[in-house]
């Protein structure tokens, strides 16, 4: 049962996230995967309302059940708002080569260090998905990038639209009044 601010047991729900992974294993364990997650703000909350970009390395080849995992213990975790999110869709779009213009990523610090966002269309139709994530103080620097097909991008592309929308106006719509009234 769901009361207001959670479930009756006292666990908070999180309304109206959802994420998607692109999974790039290769049997040299070099691969990585890229999650996207939408996370909105609740009633009252602040410091949301965007994506976050998460990439991991590969860990294995192959587990018990014979796929691939990842290292989400180490992932590079960057948040994406409005207008990094536009920088993503001009590329996929079409409209630019790369995010950041002439730059070719976009730039974000924060406490614990900074990271290089990379998002290029490739000349054979495939984009380069990519992060770099240098902290501070010891200066340990990760990398990681995958390609996406153009399937791939257009799923991505899609998801960041409707995304955009709801960053920009999820607070000012009322979603129970959406939902159909039994007949």
């Amino acid at each position: 049962m769901n009361t207001e601010n959670g479930t009756s047991d006292g666990r908070r729900e999180r309304y109206y996230n959802g994420k998607i992974v692109f999974y790039h294993p290769n049997k040299n364990c070099s691969g990585a995967a890229a999650r996207l997650e939408l996370r909105l703000n609740r009633a009252g909350e602040e410091g949301y309302d965007c994506f976050f970009l998460e990439m991991a390395r590969q860990k294995s080849v192959r587990n018990g059940n014979g796929n691939a995992t990842f290292d989400w213990g180490e992932k590079v975790t960057v948040k994406l708002g409005f207008l990094d999110v536009c920088e993503f869709l001009t590329v996929l779009e079409g409209r630019a080569k790369s995010v950041g213009g002439e730059r070719n990523s976009l730039y974000h610090q924060n406490g614990s260090g900074n990271t290089l966002i990379g998002l290029s269309a490739r000349d054979d139709g495939r984009y380069l998905l990519g992060l770099s994530r240098k902290t501070k103080g010891n200066g340990e620097q990760k990398r990681l990038s995958i390609s996406l097909s153009q399937v791939e991008a257009t799923g991505l592309r899609q998801v960041l639209q409707t995304g955009l929308f709801f960053i920009s106006f999820h607070s000012s719509l009322k979603i129970g009044a959406m939902r159909a009234e039994p007949a």
